[in-house]
């Protein structure tokens, strides 16, 4: 009840109308890695942690900071994670989008039997891509996807566009986005964009 009273609280005070609020907070979540260094120096551990989004996702619409959240606790968000019924990105997730940490859309994460979408942007061909894992998209689903990642791959980054705009659009430099190597191996790919 907690939780529902801070998405309310924090709809009302970001302007979200409460259905988009509760598809952005509600059920996300951050993915921080933490790295262990080996006992004998032989190696590391990777210590992958899953935190509430809500402050994350705030400071995307927050008008008195300069930028997002890019780390929780000293560690940096590697993946923002929200559980849906639809997999397709909803316009308002671009704001989530455009910070360049991969986007992950999934009904059910802690099942094998669900859709899931990787969205993540890809440097080389200055837009976005993803990975898809589960039951083929319907046509219509498809040519959702491929426009709503069009658009938002128009927009670009938020850093880019921020770059563009102090330099009057001549910059080019973007930094170098990933999906991270955890991701990767929980989401094999059966359908994979390389458009």
């Amino acid at each position: 009840m907690k939780t529902v009273s801070l998405g309310i609280a924090a709809a009302l005070t970001f302007g979200f109308a409460p259905t988009a609020w509760a598809d952005n907070v509600a059920h996300c979540e951050v993915l921080l890695m933490k790295i262990i260094a080996d006992e004998n120096g032989g190696g590391e551990a990777q210590i992958a942690s899953y935190r509430p989004a809500v402050n994350f996702l705030a400071s995307l619409y927050d008008e008195d900071t300069e930028s997002h959240m890019t780390e929780v606790d000293n560690f940096p968000i590697r993946a923002v994670l929200c559980r849906r019924n639809n997999v397709i990105p909803a316009p308002t997730d671009y704001n989530i989008m455009a910070t360049g940490i991969p986007f992950i859309l999934s009904q059910d994460f802690d099942s094998t039997e669900t859709d899931s979408l990787t969205v993540y942007w890809k440097d080389d061909a200055d837009a976005f891509d993803y990975v898809y894992k589960g039951n083929p998209l319907s046509d219509e689903a498809q040519e959702s996807l491929d426009t709503r990642l069009t658009e938002f791959s128009k927009r670009g980054l938020l850093e880019k566009a921020v770059e563009e705009e102090a330099t009057d659009g001549t910059s080019d430099d973007v930094t170098d986005l990933q999906i991270e190597s955890e991701i990767e191996a929980n989401l094999t790919p059966e359908t994979e964009n390389d458009e």
